[in-house]
């Protein structure tokens, strides 16, 4: 069950870190006027590739951790 815990919260905190980006880019240096995806067809894509390489590798990591996590408590 750990593991998919792990899993499950590596995926979430990489697509939050991934959408956060995006938000702050647009805010911060677009100053609210358009969007990444309307400046070039490539951005859209290169950030939706990332996004899902960052998710999977984080979720790959959280199911790691929660199998080592589970692991330890039964070696006690």
């Amino acid at each position: 069950m750990r593991i998919v815990v792990g899993i499950t919260a590596g995926a979430v905190l990489a697509t939050a870190g991934a959408w956060l980006g995006l938000y702050l880019f647009g805010v911060l240096v677009l100053h609210g006027k358009g969007s990444l995806f309307d400046a070039s067809r490539s951005a859209e894509n290169t950030f939706f590739v990332i996004w899902v390489a960052l998710t999977a590798a984080l979720a790959i990591l959280g199911g790691y951790a929660g199998y080592a996590n589970d692991a330890s408590r039964k070696e006690k």
